[in-house]
C-alpha cells in the first residue's frame, strides 16, 4: 500500500516542468486561498492524466492535468471530473475538495484543476499483501459501501440528472468504445472483435436503475484512512456518467480476474480463503443488499463488459505511445497486453460460473 510519503518518492524529475511563475500567478488570482507556489512534483503511476504534487505557503494541493498533445474525443474530460467532485463534496460519498478549475490553456498548456491533497494510504494491489489477513475483509466490506454510497445519491439533489445521455446504456457504450479501440487500432485484434461480437449479441435490453457511476471502480482508486480500513476519498473521476449500476461492480470485480502476474495484478489462481480475501459472491451479495437488488444477478455480462473497456483503454494507449504522448512509460507494456483484457472478458463469458 502507499502511504502520501510513498507516493512522493515516487514521483519523476523528468516529467515536463510547469511554468511555475505562471502558474502560482493564475492559481493566486483565481483558487481561493491560495498563496506562495513554491513547488511542483509530478507522481509516477496512472496512463491517463498526470497528476502532480504542488505545495505553496497555504499548504499542499493536487494538480490533475489533460495529458499534451492529440486526445480522442470525450477522453481526458476534467470539467467533467470536476462538476462531479464539486456536486459531492460534503455529502456521503467523500471526495477531496476542489479549489478550481482552469479552462486557459495559456496556462499551462492545457485544461487542469486543483484539489486539496487528502492523507491516506491507497491499496494498489487487489490481494492486500500489506494489509493483516484477519482485516482484509474489512477493506473490501468498506469499498463495496463506498460503491453503494455512490449509487444511491440522488441525481436530483446533486444537479446531475443532465450528466448522461438517456437511452441504453450498454449499447451506447459498446458503440462508444468500439469506436475509440477501431480509431486508435484500425488493423484490429481477432480476440477483441470477438468479444465486441459477444457482448452485441448479449447487451441486456430490461429496464434499470440510472445511478450516478464512478467510471473506473477499483481497490486502487480509493484513498483509506491511516489503519486502511474506512474509505476516506474516492478518486478519478475522469470516467464518471449515468447509466447501469452493475456497470460499476462488473468493473469492481472483473479486475480481480486477472492473472495474478499481469501488469494490472488480479486474483486468478489464488486461493481467496487462506488469503482471507472475500469471495466475488460475497462482494456481490454485501452490494446487492446495501442496494436492495436481486442477490441471484447473473454477473458474467457486467463482468466481461468492464474487461472490453479496459481492452479498448489499453488500445487508446498504445496510440498514444506511439504518438509520444503518454503519460505514463507503461503506457506502452499496457497497450501491447490489450488482448489480455479481451480474452479475459471472453472467458469470464464462456465461465460456467455467474461469480467466482
Amino acid at each position: 500500500m502507499n502511504t502520501p510519503a510513498d507516493m512522493e518518492a515516487r514521483a519523476v524529475v523528468s516529467a515536463p516542468p510547469l511554468d511555475l511563475a505562471r502558474l502560482g500567478a493564475w492559481l493566486e488570482v483565481h483558487a481561493e486561498g491560495f498563496r506562495g507556489l513554491r513547488r511542483a512534483e509530478r507522481f509516477v503511476g496512472g496512463n491517463s492524466n498526470p497528476i502532480w504534487r504542488i505545495e505553496a505557503d497555504s499548504g499542499r494541493y493536487i494538480l490533475r492535468t489533460q495529458p499534451a498533445g492529440e486526445l480522442l474525443k470525450s477522453a481526458h474530460a476534467l470539467d467533467r471530473e470536476a462538476r462531479v467532485l464539486r456536486a459531492l463534496h460534503g455529502g456521503p460519498v467523500p471526495v477531496p475538495n476542489l479549489r478550481v478549475l482552469c479552462n486557459d490553456v495559456d496556462v499551462v498548456g492545457v485544461q487542469f484543476y486543483l484539489m486539496d491533497l487528502v492523507e491516506g494510504i491507497v491499496h494498489r494491489s487487489v490481494g492486500l499483501p500489506d494489509v493483516p489477513r484477519e482485516r482484509r475483509g474489512e477493506v473490501y466490506a468498506a469499498a463495496i459501501d463506498s460503491l453503494v454510497a455512490i449509487h444511491r445519491t440522488d441525481l436530483d439533489a446533486l444537479g446531475l440528472r443532465d450528466f448522461g445521455r438517456p437511452g441504453n446504456y450498454f449499447e451506447r457504450q459498446l458503440h462508444r468504445w468500439s469506436q475509440q479501440y477501431r480509431t486508435a487500432m484500425p488493423e484490429g485484434s481477432p480476440v477483441m472483435d470477438r468479444l465486441i461480437a459477444r457482448l452485441d449479441a448479449t447487451l441486456p435490453h430490461e429496464d434499470h436503475p440510472v445511478t450516478l457511476l464512478h467510471g473506473d471502480s477499483r481497490i486502487d482508486n480509493l484513498m483509506f484512512d491511516r489503519r486502511g480500513e474506512r474509505v476516506i476519498a474516492v478518486l478519478d473521476w475522469e470516467l464518471s456518467t449515468l447509466g447501469h449500476p452493475l456497470a460499476d461492480l462488473g468493473q469492481f470485480l472483473a479486475v480481480q480476474d486477472l492473472p495474478a502476474d499481469y501488469l494490472l495484478p488480479g486474483l486468478r489462481g489464488v486461493g481467496r480463503a487462506a488469503e482471507g480475501l472475500p469471495t466475488q459472491t460475497q462482494l456481490a451479495q454485501r452490494y446487492f443488499e446495501g442496494m436492495g437488488m436481486n442477490r441471484a444477478t447473473d454477473m458474467r455480462f457486467f463482468k466481461a463488459f468492464a474487461m472490453f473497456r479496459q481492452a479498448a483503454m489499453s488500445a487508446g494507449l498504445k496510440r498514444r505511445a506511439a504518438l509520444g504522448t503518454a503519460v505514463a512509460e507503461s503506457a506502452l507494456h499496457f497497450g501491447n497486453t490489450m488482448d489480455v483484457f479481451a480474452q479475459t472478458g471472453l472467458d469470464i463469458l464462456e465461465s460456467q460460473e455467474p461469480l467466482a
